[in-house]
Parts: C-alpha cells; sequence; structure tokens
C-alpha cells in the first residue's frame, strides 16, 4: 500500500470512540484508518478485511482472542511475520484459549507485571506473574518468550523460574514443559529481529545490573 493509504487499525470499539472524539480536534484523523473491531475478528469468524491485510502486508491470520483484564480486552494472533506466528497477550490473566490458538507461535510477548509470589495481586489486578506467562508459553509449545508490561513500582528485572508447575503439565502435558526457550525482557525502544532473539535472552544479566532492585 502507498504512503498516503489509509491504514488498517485494529482495536477495541472504546478505541474508535476516543478516536471520533479527537478527530474534532484534529480532522486530519479523517480517512486516515480502516477501523477494524477486535470483536469482528475474533477466532473462527472471518473478515473480509483480513484479505487487504494479506494483500498489503502477507498476513496470512490477524485473530483476537477475548481475555480476562477490563472489559473488551483481547490478545492477537498474527500469522506471516518476519516471526512466523506472533502471538501477544496485551493485558490479561493466563488464558488457555488464547494458548490453544496460538499454539506452536514462533514467538509470544506476555505481560508479566508481577513477579512470581505475588499471584494474589495478579488475580485481583487481572494482570499476569512470570511464571504465569512462562506457564502459557508451554502451553502454547511457543519457540521464543518475551515479557512485558513490568509495574513500575518493581523497577527491577524479576527472577525467572523455569520449572515447570503441576498446573503448567496438567493442561499441556510434560513433554512440551521440558523444552528451553530463549525469554527475553522488554524495555523502552526495545528493536528485535528473529536472528536476535536469542542474544536478547542473554543480555538478561546485564539488564539486571542497569535495573538493580533497591535491596541491592
Amino acid at each position: 500500500c502507498g504512503s498516503g493509504d489509509p491504514i488498517v487499525l485494529m482495536a477495541p470499539h472504546d478505541m474508535f470512540d476516543f478516536l471520533a472524539e479527537y478527530r474534532r480536534v484534529v480532522p486530519e484523523l479523517d480517512y486516515s484508518y480502516i477501523p477494524v473491531d477486535c470483536s469482528d475478528m475474533i477466532h473462527g469468524r472471518r473478515n473480509p478485511l483480513g484479505d487487504k491485510l494479506h494483500d498489503d502486508l502477507g498476513i496470512t491470520l490477524c485473530a483476537s482472542v477475548p481475555v480476562a483484564h477490563c472489559q473488551r480486552s483481547y490478545a492477537v494472533v498474527v500469522d506471516g511475520t518476519p516471526f512466523g506466528r506472533v502471538a501477544y497477550s496485551g493485558d490479561c490473566r493466563p488464558s488457555n484459549r488464547f494458548a490453544d490458538v496460538a499454539y506452536g507461535a514462533d514467538l509470544l510477548i506476555h505481560e508479566a507485571t508481577f513477579e512470581d509470589g505475588m499471584e494474589e495481586d495478579a488475580v485481583m489486578k487481572r494482570h499476569s506473574t512470570v511464571g504465569e506467562a512462562i506457564g502459557v508459553a508451554g502451553r502454547m509449545n511457543a519457540g521464543a518468550l518475551v515479557l512485558t508490561h513490568f509495574s513500575q513500582r518493581y523497577p527491577k528485572i524479576p527472577p525467572l523460574n523455569e520449572k515447570p508447575r503441576a498446573e503448567d503439565d496438567e493442561v499441556g502435558g510434560k513433554e512440551e514443559r521440558k523444552k528451553r526457550i530463549p525469554i527475553a525482557f522488554a524495555f523502552d525502544f526495545m528493536r528485535l529481529a528473529p536472528h536476535t532473539i536469542e542474544l536478547a535472552a542473554k543480555l538478561t544479566p546485564a539488564l539486571r545490573l542497569l535495573y538493580p532492585g533497591e535491596e541491592e
């Protein structure tokens, strides 16, 4: 598509309500995007704009998955990217349905707002812990995992516990959990390519020095 063509913007309905208000201040937004409601892209439904994504970007699948967070929250699964299948959780509690729809993802980007041991806070605020995000990656049989959306109240890089949990074995089977995958921590302005994921995972010790905990 050309640089002047409208972009396809996939978002919850609330975002388009906001943009409709914002267009009153910035009328240039008119006709700058094609709205696609996430509810129309739920896995199993077919939206004609999916053909435009394929024609413009080579995307062969773009499916939303409702998840537990605030009202109208969605994860998304995209096939046909340079990484292969990419799954992005958004803000949410761990979702078995998301793991099933995105099964075999080459890259999972999952929120990990809380460190392990703060499961009660995660449940109350409808977020995930680091361990829960790793559990989703195992159930999904993902090839790599990038953890993101850390609470600003916890500036340190949280510890990783890659040991399988009992509930993960019950859902996905032990064989998939034996596979070690690269796990990287996202940070502002981070850029990843398929060939740099392994390197990003190896940078965790350096990031711990850059963002030490208060006790350190």
